[in-house]
């Protein structure tokens, strides 16, 4: 009986595992719901770390798994990144800052003068301190365009297909934020 009861506890520990994986402290879902109802799967998830700390754990959510960085920016598909903040707090200015020069580093002129004005959009959503175990997910639904909610909170949606690619590629382009983080986004590490 004690045997029995020990393997249901063992069996269903290994459940939870499935579900769910954990880096960092922050346990992401192995697959969520897309805003059109799309089953998205975890593809993968990693740390950025600026100067050896853990800034967050960035998790990617897919329509299918995939290490291939062209078939994800080239889809057009849905896709969501969970950005959960691990540092005891990261100021508003560092945030824009780490975000223009993503969108920078991996974008030509031609391209950041034609999405300029969604990026200061964008830039607007990140307007105070972020603390630990706060989060924010961005989240592509074709069509309407890249959703941006902070702590379960819509703060709004900005269209464009060129700047969700642009948005998508801070993080999978060919400078990405943090190669590691880039790595663990693939599903590679």
């Amino acid at each position: 009986m004690i045997k029995n009861i020990l393997w249901v506890g063992v069996l269903l520990s290994l459940s939870t595992l499935v579900s769910a994986a954990r880096l960092s402290g922050v346990t992401s879902e192995e697959q969520v719901t897309s805003e059109q109802g799309q089953v998205l799967v975890l593809n993968g998830m990693g740390v950025r770390e600026k100067f050896w700390v853990d800034v967050y754990v960035g998790s990617l959510y897919l329509g299918e798994k995939t290490a291939r960085v062209e078939t994800i920016l080239g889809a057009g598909k849905a896709w969501r990144i969970r950005m959960d903040f691990v540092h005891d707090e990261v100021e508003q200015n560092k945030l824009i800052e780490a975000w223009r020069d993503g969108f920078v580093n991996n974008q030509d002129d031609p391209t950041l003068k034609a999405i300029n004005a969604r990026m200061e959009q964008f830039y607007g959503f990140f307007d105070s301190t972020v603390l630990a175990k706060e989060y924010y997910v961005l989240e592509y639904v074709p069509a309407k365009g890249t959703r941006i909610t902070r702590n379960n909170k819509l703060l709004g949606v900005i269209p464009g297909e060129e700047f969700q690619v642009a948005l998508l590629e801070i993080w999978l382009g060919k400078v990405p934020a943090d190669k590691g983080l880039k790595r663990g986004m693939l599903g590679v590490q």
